[in-house]
């Protein structure tokens, strides 16, 4: 039963697994925190529904979470949407970028390491619970 299907989109946990940059710019580290707020919202369902495989009480201490998390940042979401879509490469379509986030960054779950599956999955809860993911946005090559 998928609870929370991608076109249900009002993470992350993948969230855990960005490779951040420290950020020194307040107004990068801004965007950044926009930018994960907007993939948190097509990437936490994702990731909870994988959890919730490994564990069965992940569902219940993640949903409230992640319905928090979308009414309290409901500002930052929308800036990290029009962020993201101004970002797309030409021809590129956000459900084409969705997809991509979710394979790059949620292949762990499937193919990862017990112990990489647990730290996905708790560190997901982290960002649903407020914790700050470090970066910038852009990231700095």
């Amino acid at each position: 039963m998928n609870l929370f299907p991608l076109s249900a989109t009002a993470a992350a946990v993948m969230l855990a697994t960005l490779s951040a940059h420290a950020a020194d710019d307040p107004v990068l580290n801004r965007a950044y925190q926009d930018h994960i707020a907007y993939v948190a919202t097509f990437a936490m369902p994702v990731l909870i529904e994988k959890c919730a495989t490994l564990d069965p009480a992940y569902l219940q201490r993640a949903a409230p979470l992640y319905l928090r998390y979308l009414n309290t940042h409901q500002d930052q979401i929308e800036r990290g949407r029009l962020l993201t879509l101004a970002e797309l490469e030409p021809g590129q379509t956000l459900r084409a970028y969705r997809e991509g986030v979710l394979a790059g960054r949620l292949g762990a779950l499937d193919s990862g390491t017990p112990e990489r599956k647990a730290q996905m999955c708790e560190g997901a809860l982290g960002v649903l619970s407020g914790a700050t993911v470090p970066g910038e946005w852009p990231p700095r090559d």
